[in-house]
């Protein structure tokens, strides 16, 4: 009788588990397939409909809660991350500035792609500079100029959305430890 529940108790933790791991593969696929996303299941899908202008002005609102700095009347946040995923060079300078011209604001978004020489890639010159400029009115967002290409503009935007919100995340872990001080 004893070895009947022991062997129960084996099956039902067999059962179990084959019914979990089955689960994790189908919720695995189900969210890889892309017969799904314009149903809006997954984050992932409204990210994909997120227009580079929204990701602007997404941009602009992070960078402009920052606000300005003491004596300027122009809001200037630098940013230091990966965005070419190139662990020689290990990161990117994005430059965000914000100021007003001809009753509406201007936004320049520089980026700086670095390449690494010397003993242990210790030294890095920039290789490569590229700007997106616009001009934002009220909740209008007009790209001016750009000099990335159409395919690689909006995941690197994506990407320096993202890494903006993460510095923002450490800055306010950093202002709430000061205060604590």
């Amino acid at each position: 009788m004893i070895e009947k529940t022991i062997s129960g108790k084996r099956t039902c933790h067999k059962i179990i588990l084959s019914i979990f791991l089955a689960s994790l593969v189908f919720m695995h696929m189900v969210q890889a397939s892309p017969f799904l996303y314009p149903y809006e299941l997954f984050p992932r899908a409204l990210e994909r409909k997120k227009t580079p202008e929204d990701i602007l002005k997404d941009i602009y609102k992070e960078v402009s809660e920052l606000g300005k700095r003491k004596n300027e009347d122009f809001i200037k946040r630098e940013f230091h991350f990966d965005l070419d995923e190139n662990p020689t060079n290990s990161e990117e300078h994005i430059v965000v500035l914000i100021y007003d011209i001809d009753k509406r604001e201007k936004m320049v978004v520089q980026v700086t792609y670095f390449e690494a020489v010397g003993v242990k890639y210790s030294i890095k010159y920039a290789k490569d500079i590229r700007l997106i400029s616009c001009h934002i009115a009220s909740e209008k967002l007009e790209i001016v100029k750009c000099d990335f290409n159409k395919k690689e503009m909006k995941p690197t935007l994506t990407d320096i959305l993202k890494g903006i919100q993460e510095e923002k995340k450490l800055f306010k872990l950093i202002d709430k430890k000061d205060d604590k001080l």
